[in-house]
């Protein structure tokens, strides 16, 4: 038997969503195979696991993986190397943000973006963390890139910096005129079902996927991301959402060139 460990998390009131898209992921893939899912569920830090047994079940826990990407562990980790994460626990301490890349635990282990670098990075240099977060919609299960700047083994440390790509995210948001609504813990026909429903469908620009299941929505110029978040918010009970206003954080924000 195969099992696997993946990347993204299932999480919030559509958990339950979440597993059953990977599921039918899954079964699609072991289809013609010799192989079958017998397992799904999540590890305690919310990361997706499936089991799979069969003769074909190295060959579909590499398409897995390919797919949706898996958990390593620390001793795998190298300096000045760059990692898709999610930002978590957000706001509990006041010295950095923490961000899961999905480091096989125990012990948990999150890299450290610490609150001097944030401060440097994004030119806010007498900033607390809490105004840093707020002002630039900074949240929890936001996907980021974060650059691994030093690696503690003896104590299970890992420091590191926002990635450049994250840095031009947020400056690229600020600049646009489109506001958006983050929409996180959620899939994307679930997103398309409620904005149908809502019959806004046509006043989202795009749909821009950030990770698996975290997206933004992009809206037309003449269409206020309060509205849709007042639209859907309902039909999608439990789902954080978040607004990014481009004018309202560019007011605490001086975009980089």
């Amino acid at each position: 038997m195969k099992h696997l460990v993946l990347y993204p998390s299932a999480y919030g009131s559509y958990r339950g969503q979440i597993l059953k898209h990977v599921r039918t992921d899954a079964a699609e893939i072991v289809r013609e195979l010799s192989a079958s899912v017998v397992k799904l569920g999540t590890d305690k830090r919310g990361h997706i696991t499936i089991d799979i047994e069969g003769e074909d079940e190295e060959f579909v826990g590499n398409v897995l993986k390919q797919r949706y990407g898996s958990v390593s562990k620390f001793g795998a980790l190298s300096t000045d190397s760059i990692f898709n994460g999610q930002l978590v626990d957000v706001g509990k301490v006041g010295y950095g943000l923490y961000c899961d890349i999905g480091i096989l635990g125990p012990p948990k282990v999150d890299v450290l973006v610490p609150l001097h670098s944030l401060r440097s990075q994004l030119s806010m240099h007498k900033s607390s963390l809490r105004t840093i977060s707020s002002s630039l919609v900074l949240v929890d299960h936001l996907p980021v890139e974060v650059h691994i700047t030093e690696l503690d083994s003896a104590n299970r440390k890992i420091t590191g910096e926002l990635a450049e790509s994250t840095l031009e995210r947020i400056n690229r948001w600020v600049k646009d005129d489109h506001q958006r609504l983050l929409v996180l813990g959620c899939t994307k026909e679930l997103i398309e079902n409620a904005l149908r429903k809502s019959g806004h469908a046509e006043d989202i620009y795009r749909i821009e996927r950030l990770g698996h299941f975290e997206f933004s929505l992009r809206c037309k110029r003449s269409t206020h991301a309060s509205g849709i978040l007042a639209a859907i918010g309902p039909k999608l009970k439990g789902v954080p959402m978040h607004l990014f206003i481009p004018e309202e954080v560019g007011e605490r924000y001086n975009v980089k060139a």
